[in-house]
């Protein structure tokens, strides 16, 4: 019995590497392979094409190979009583708080501001932004969101947080539901998005949500592109509203050549690279979960269909 892989668009190379390190006793296979389809019991997957599953019909566990599953959880034909399982990487989570940290610091200290005063041979001294008007709103509550607010908290930046349901943090304020994420929009100098992607996320960051940051406030999106309504986006940005964004999801990866993100002066655009599940651990946490779909045992990663996470 053996693991197939399919991680397009994301090289499989590394992660059946890391599978084979990992177990070089189980056969794995990727993309560019025929296996047998009876001996497959395990997929690694990003996504999944229509008819795919019914291919091998002794499937018992499909592995997310990031905490994010949308994607697989949209196969149509994904049956019911098949686990889904996501990784969970500690390590991930600081990833991501340091690359949100890092644009947020670039956008309240100006950097873009002296490095251009800096190729211009230019002198040209300005007060630092006061901490009160770099308040961070971070929408979800999740492994990612408490990095990300950890991270901010020791720089004197306020922070606070908005879920779905109502969670408590040390030292934060928090927000929970339609009714409060105006609340947490009006104060949020500095927008990040950490949530899942879900049909009640799709989408939701848009004009009407978006209008409500203060003027000249920041969008930072390490979500998922569906997230956010990128035309509403730029039309805030052009018309002043928006100050900048930093996005590293979009709603087509990669964008094309020719999509204005690339562009435009107020946006920083990064290839998906600000959080990286480790591979080592992506194939410890799959062959557990296979190891546990043969012996009939719980999948602590298993995905909760209804919530979509």
């Amino acid at each position: 019995m053996a693991i197939l892989v399919l991680s397009d668009p994301l090289p499989s190379a590394s992660f059946v590497a890391a599978l084979r390190a990992k177990a070089p006793d189980i056969p794995v296979w990727d993309e560019t392979d025929t296996p047998p389809p009876e001996q497959v019991e395990a997929l690694l997957a990003w996504r999944l094409k229509p008819g795919q599953l019914a291919r091998y019909p002794n499937l018992r566990v499909i592995c997310a190979i990031s905490a994010g599953v949308e994607k697989l959880l949209a196969a149509p034909d994904l049956p019911a009583d098949l686990p889904v399982t996501r990784i969970v990487d500690p390590q991930q989570g600081q990833m991501l708080a340091q690359y949100v940290v890092a644009c947020a610091l670039r956008f309240t200290r100006e950097l873009p501001l002296f490095e251009t005063q800096q190729a211009r041979g230019e002198w040209g001294r300005r007060p630092v932004r006061p901490f009160a008007q770099c308040r961070v709103g971070i929408l979800g509550q999740g492994e990612v969101a408490q990095a990300v607010a950890r991270a901010f908290v020791p720089l004197g930046y306020p922070v606070a947080v908005w879920g779905r349901g109502r969670k408590a943090f040390d030292g934060l304020q928090s927000f929970a539901g339609d009714a409060e994420l105006p609340l947490l929009l009006a104060q949020s100098d500095l927008l990040v998005c950490t949530l899942p992607l879900t049909a009640a996320t799709q989408g939701l960051l848009n004009r009407l949500t978006l209008s409500q940051l203060p003027p000249g406030a920041m969008v930072i999106n390490v979500g998922r592109g569906g997230h956010l309504v990128e035309a509403d986006l730029r039309a805030l940005l052009d018309e002043g509203h928006l100050a900048a964004a930093a996005l590293d999801v979009f709603e087509r990866e990669p964008p094309p050549a020719d999509n204005w993100v690339w562009q435009h002066p107020k946006v920083l655009a990064t290839p998906h690279i600000a959080g990286e599940a480790r591979r080592a651990l992506v194939a410890e946490q799959c062959l557990d979960a296979l190891r546990r779909a043969r012996a009939g045992l719980p999948q602590p990663l298993a995905v909760d269909r209804k919530a979509g996470y």
